[in-house]
């Protein structure tokens, strides 16, 4: 993959942490990413299976070799922050979460990031053939916003999610979905 840690587009910067690559997001910016997934209460959300929960756990996951972080921005706000994790040759599962200073402009910078994703290039061919994930059934407004991003509502898988709640592990249902490059295409 091209060293895109600072691609600026007419719209969005993103800014990234791509393993092996260099200018990526530093440790000062991913602790500010921290504090607002704090300050906005998304931590729990996002993190719902209660693994990442200090701000050190937050630096080292998103710096894992596994990982590839985006981070969008505008006029130096933050927008968005999704990873990719769990590749499958060229598919990658995504997560994501939208910020406070993106709303109202939440389809347009989602869709925006997608389309970076899928339709990136490196060495002339894409980096990636499809984005997929795994939503809990209970984040209904998730799921209907990925639909009407593109992605495809595959199944329901029964416990098949972990939720931290207080000090207790229960298991729920989550749907996988999946986002392919001609997904995108015909919503065009």
């Amino acid at each position: 993959m091209p060293n895109v840690s600072s691609v600026l587009s007419c719209k969005y910067e993103i800014r990234t942490h791509i393993p092996h690559h260099t200018n990526c997001l530093t440790e000062q910016e991913l602790e500010t990413i921290w504090q607002t997934l704090c300050k906005e209460g998304k931590k729990e959300i996002v993190f719902y299976d209660g693994e990442i929960n200090k701000k050190s756990d937050f630096i080292q996951f998103m710096q894992d070799d596994m990982n590839y972080v985006y981070a969008a921005y505008e006029g130096g706000e933050l927008l968005a922050l999704v990873w990719l994790n769990n590749f499958l040759g060229r598919c990658g599962m995504i997560h994501f979460t939208m910020f406070y200073n993106s709303k109202g402009k939440e389809y347009d910078i989602a869709s925006f990031l997608l389309n970076f994703l899928l339709f990136s290039k490196s060495e002339g061919e894409f980096c990636f053939d499809a984005l997929y994930g795994l939503t809990p059934r209970v984040y209904r407004h998730a799921l209907h916003f990925i639909e009407k991003l593109g992605f495809r509502l595959v199944t329901e898988m029964p416990s098949s999610v972990f939720f931290q709640k207080k000090k207790k592990k229960c298991l729920k249902s989550a749907v996988f979905s999946i986002v392919r490059r001609e997904y995108l295409k015909m919503l065009k």
